[in-house]
């Protein structure tokens, strides 16, 4: 099989499209199949692609907050070479610029879609300078627009498929998660050489993502100060980067947490594991995520995590194995962080749950739920301008 992915974020972009898009590919590739990726240019710091790769020209948003981001023109020659290129289905992620360039190919070359709905964006509404009722309601027309105009949709969860639902999506919606991909426990010595530049006479605690605003991450320092008066120093290690960052930094620095906090900034992924081996509890207080993908891969390594209970992340702990989902507060998320490092028994529970879980959701297996959904959406389509003709 052939497939056209469409993408606003790719290399060197690090974030949860970016990692779904790149486990997906990397699985399909193996199984034989020929996949090719449609996304922006990053000034050029991509650096010399692969073949099969076909980059956009495009331009930064001049948002300081966005600056992460691209607008993607439609300037390549991915374009031109398309109609040789012989694609059975486009999948296209991120209802955006290049999604939009999708769903015109799709249209002038009678190709079946399939769209992965990845991002709460209504939460997200904060880096638009226009009132927040107006942007809600543009992010839920725009969302049902695109959605609408294509075969399938695929949710990463069973409360972003509800949400779709309420925004008057009509389209077929199914749930499929990203998965992890098996990734091997890091070398014991390297996770030891890590674990001595924090202090050996506390606790570790680990939170892995973006710092962005609806990430949450203040929420735990207070968590830090309370574990503290409870009798559990922690050292906390943020992993990760983002438009975020100064605030946070400020906040660490006015708080007094300067030798209790660490932050890594963004690093190989090879090395994300290496921190979440050496970690003793995952922390994770977004309330947007809609999968959770960075907690299954905490969990394959036997790291428990405490996250929100909402969306993704919720509903992945909604049974307990691996970790605990709790409501958004610092008094909930330390209570729970408590119960974890002072009670052997359950600690070493959630351990083994963890493992057990993340082996279940393996990107061998969502892969294989992907595919099949691919030749059903191709089936449905010739079925269906069979019909129309």
């Amino acid at each position: 099989m052939k497939i056209a992915v469409f993408t606003d974020t790719y290399t060197p972009q690090v974030n949860g499209v970016t990692t779904s898009i790149l486990i997906f590919q990397q699985e399909l590739e193996r199984l034989g199949h020929t996949v090719y990726i449609f996304c922006p240019t990053y000034g050029g710091r991509e650096g010399k692609d692969p073949a099969g790769v076909f980059r956009f020209y495009s331009i930064p948003y001049r948002s300081e907050m966005m600056h992460e981001q691209r607008i993607a023109l439609p300037i390549s020659r991915g374009i031109w070479q398309f109609p040789t290129l012989k694609i059975d289905i486009i999948h296209y992620h991120v209802p955006h610029y290049m999604g939009a360039y999708a769903l015109l190919l799709a249209w002038i070359f009678k190709k079946p879609t399939i769209h992965t709905y990845h991002t709460l964006f209504v939460k997200y509404t904060h880096y638009v300078k226009i009132r927040p009722s107006l942007a809600i309601r543009f992010v839920k027309w725009i969302s049902r627009v695109f959605c609408n105009h294509t075969d399938r949709v695929l949710a990463p969860s069973e409360e972003m498929k509800k949400e779709l639902i309420q925004y008057g999506v009509t389209k077929p919606i199914e749930v499929l998660p990203t998965g992890i991909d098996p990734h091997p426990f890091p070398d014991p010595s390297y996770i030891q050489a890590i674990r001595q530049r924090f202090p050996q006479e506390r606790k570790l605690l680990i939170f892995v993502g973006r710092f962005a605003q609806e990430k949450n991450i203040p929420l735990l320092f207070d968590v830090l100060q309370i574990l503290e008066q409870k009798g559990v120093p922690c050292h906390l290690l943020l992993v990760g980067d983002g438009p975020d960052r100064k605030r946070i930094e400020g906040e660490i620095l006015t708080r007094g947490f300067a030798d209790r906090i660490s932050i890594t900034g963004y690093v190989p992924r090879t090395d994300v594991f290496a921190f979440l081996a050496c970690s003793d509890l995952f922390l994770f207080p977004s309330e947007t995520e809609t999968q959770g993908l960075v907690l299954l891969e905490a969990m394959s390594l036997g790291i428990p995590v405490v996250a929100a209970d909402a969306m993704g992340a919720g509903e992945l702990l909604k049974d307990g194995r691996g970790g605990v989902a709790v409501p958004a507060t610092p008094k909930l998320f330390a209570e729970a962080a408590y119960q974890l490092l002072t009670d052997p028994a359950l600690y070493f529970e959630k351990q083994r749950s963890a493992k057990e879980k993340a082996k279940e959701w393996s990107s061998h297996t969502m892969t294989a739920r992907l595919l099949s959904l691919y030749k059903k959406t191709i089936k449905e389509y010739k079925t269906h301008r069979y019909r129309l003709s």
